[in-house]
């Protein structure tokens, strides 16, 4: 073989190659969500500039866990609008939701929020998942032992 030969079949093997690992890299990229508790998250936003949060100029999706503020959830029937604050151990972040309640939503309750930081800080959500407590925790009785279920 010449060295020409060589090179096209060098070239044959490794454009594809690249191609291929370039398209599952970028598949994979646009899946990729962050995710922070409400502290961690507001850190951030002091610590930076906003617009430059997380990734492609604060334009990505992030996932907040917190627990919703006890008298701050605002349903808004009309517009299928829920306003709310997710509090972290010691911040606040106000959440935007458009959509249907989840069934277990309600203050003092954890949850997920997805989605991305919007104008005037505020946390425009485009999911909400509700945590569940675990039906498996240990029951304890009156002296701080053990119950067996």
């Amino acid at each position: 073989m010449n060295k020409r030969k060589i090179t096209k079949v060098i070239i044959a093997v490794i454009l594809p190659v690249v191609a291929v690992g370039y398209l599952l890299y970028q598949t994979a990229e646009s899946s990729w969500v962050y995710y922070y508790s409400v502290d961690e998250f507001t850190g951030r936003l002091s610590a930076e500039d906003a617009d430059a949060f997380c990734c492609n100029g604060g334009n990505c999706l992030v996932r907040l866990a917190g627990k919703v503020k006890e008298g701050s959830v605002s349903v808004n029937q009309e517009k299928m609008q829920l306003d709310f604050e997710l509090a972290g151990e010691t911040s606040l972040l106000p959440v935007r939701y458009f959509g249907t309640v989840p069934k277990n939503f309600a203050s003092g309750r954890e949850v997920v929020a997805e989605g991305k930081l919007g104008e005037n800080k505020v946390f425009l959500a485009d999911n909400i998942l509700t945590r569940c407590e675990s039906k498996y925790k240990v029951k304890l009785n009156n002296r701080g032992s053990e119950v067996e279920q």
